[in-house]
C-alpha cells in the first residue's frame, strides 16, 4: 500500500510514510497563486472550492525541487499543445511524473492527451490524473497508449471553482469501475474525501491498493491521526 500526499499539499508535507506529489508545474511560470488562494479558496456546506488554476513557478523550479531520493513525484499540466512534448524533453527519463489532464479551472484545449504519450518508458511511473468527469472512451483510450497507472480523482468542475472532499468520493467509485472493467492490470490511486482509515478501507474493498490524501491536509489533526494508524 502506498500513500501520497496530492499536490499541492505535497510541497510542504514530507514524512517517511508517504510520497509527496509536488507541483502542479506548468512549462511556464503562473504568477498570483497567492491572490487566486485569498480570493478563490472557499470552504462552504462542509466542502472546500477554489478557482487557483495552476499558479506555480514553472517547470524549472519544479524540477530543482525534485528529490528522487526522498520518492517524489512531479506533478505536470499542459496549457499550450505543443507543453506536452517539450516537458517530456526536458524532465529527465527516470523522473516519476503524474500529468494533470483534469484541472477544472484552466482551459483545455482540442485532443489535451496529445503526446502525453511521450512521457512513458520502462524507468518511471507515469500517472494519468482523472477528472471526475472522465468519460468511459477517454480511460479506454489511455489504457490502449499503455498508461497502467492512474489516480482518481481531481476536483470537480463547479460554478463556485473545483470542489473536493467526500462529495468525490462517488465519482471516485465510478471511475475505478471503469478502469478495471477494461484492464486488470492497472494501479490505482484513490484520493477523493480520504478523512479516516475507514474511508481507505472502504476503497480497498474496490481493489484499489493505493490512496491520494488531499483535502484532509488542511485539518492537521485528521492528516496526522490517518498517518499514525496505517
Amino acid at each position: 500500500m502506498t500513500i501520497y500526499i496530492a499536490a499541492p499539499f505535497g510541497n510542504y508535507i514530507k514524512t517517511k510514510k508517504t510520497r509527496s506529489v509536488i507541483g502542479t508545474f506548468t512549462l511556464e511560470q503562473r504568477t498570483g497563486l497567492l491572490k487566486q488562494v485569498v480570493t478563490t479558496l472557499r470552504y462552504k456546506n462542509g466542502t472546500w472550492y477554489n478557482s487557483i488554476g495552476l499558479r506555480n513557478p514553472g517547470i524549472g523550479y519544479g524540477l530543482q525541487h525534485y528529490d528522487r531520493s526522498r520518492g517524489d513525484v512531479l506533478s505536470i499540466a499542459a496549457i499550450q499543445p505543443v507543453d506536452w512534448k517539450i516537458l517530456s524533453n526536458i524532465i529527465p527519463e527516470d523522473v516519476d511524473v503524474e500529468l494533470n489532464l483534469s484541472c477544472p479551472n484552466i482551459d483545455h484545449f482540442d485532443d489535451y492527451t496529445k503526446d502525453i504519450d511521450l512521457f512513458l518508458n520502462e524507468k518511471r511511473m507515469v500517472i494519468a490524473k482523472l477528472s471526475p468527469k472522465t468519460t468511459a472512451k477517454s480511460i479506454k483510450e489511455l489504457i490502449e497508449m499503455g498508461f497502467t497507472n492512474f489516480h482518481c480523482c481531481n476536483t470537480l468542475p463547479t460554478k463556485d471553482g473545483g470542489m473536493s472532499g467526500k462529495k468525490l468520493m462517488i465519482y471516485v467509485d465510478r471511475l475505478v469501475r471503469i478502469i478495471k472493467h477494461f484492464s486488470a492490470d492497472t494501479h490505482i490511486i484513490a484520493g477523493g474525501g480520504i478523512e479516516s482509515i475507514e474511508d481507505i478501507e472502504r476503497y480497498k474493498v474496490l481493489g484499489v491498493s493505493s490512496f491520494s490524501l488531499g483535502t484532509v491536509c488542511f485539518n492537521p489533526i485528521k492528516l496526522y491521526k490517518v498517518l499514525h494508524e496505517l
